[in-house]
């Protein structure tokens, strides 16, 4: 049977192989290379989009490029979705890597907000960080003191493996810093 914290594992540091193909309609002064990267399932496209649009700014004129967004299969990616969640929506059924068009000429206002503006992104993941927050707040408040207690059990069995290695790390620096000062006195 799987262990619980092996499910938690591959959810929270699952990657998906993806390939990034420039759309051909494109113009470019020499033919583009497939762009691979691993993509975290819990991430956003927003997080990569610099790394992708260096890529093709290679073999792409200055002038040809402007907004940047991405297709699979001809439906646009939603930026605002986890890419774990598109991946699952949209592709989970075929191969991998997961095969994206990238395309930097297309107007897609009738699609939704485009990548350009991120500080309008970070302004929107913001504001859905803090209402979630909020709402996590308020159910929580409305839970028994056994309740409350149960839930921070559970919580603290669940991340303890996370958590263990990091403590380890922090000892080792404080055993070092301990020996450096004692080595000076």
């Amino acid at each position: 049977m799987t262990d619980d914290k092996d499910v938690l594992r591959d959810v929270w540091f699952g990657r998906i192989p993806t390939c990034f193909t420039l759309y051909q309609d494109e113009i470019t002064e020499r033919e583009a290379e497939p762009y691979y990267l691993l993509l975290p399932r819990v991430s956003y496209l927003t997080l990569v989009t610099d790394k992708v649009k260096k890529h093709f700014q290679k073999v792409m004129r200055q002038e040809d490029i402007s907004e940047i967004w991405f297709e699979y299969e001809g439906t646009p990616l939603k930026w605002h979705y986890p890419i774990g969640l598109l991946f699952d929506l949209l592709a989970s059924s075929s191969a991998l890597p997961w095969n994206i068009t990238v395309h930097f000429k297309t107007d897609l206002t009738n699609f939704g907000p485009l990548i350009g503006n991120l500080w309008s992104i970070l302004q929107k993941k913001m504001d859905f960080v803090i209402s979630l927050l909020e709402y996590i707040r308020q159910r929580l408040n409305a839970l028994s003191f056994r309740n409350c207690f149960v839930l921070w059990l559970q919580m603290d069995s669940h991340i303890h493996w996370a958590i263990s290695s990091k403590k380890f790390v922090l000892l080792q620096l404080l055993l070092k810093l301990s020996e450096y000062r004692s080595g000076r006195s």
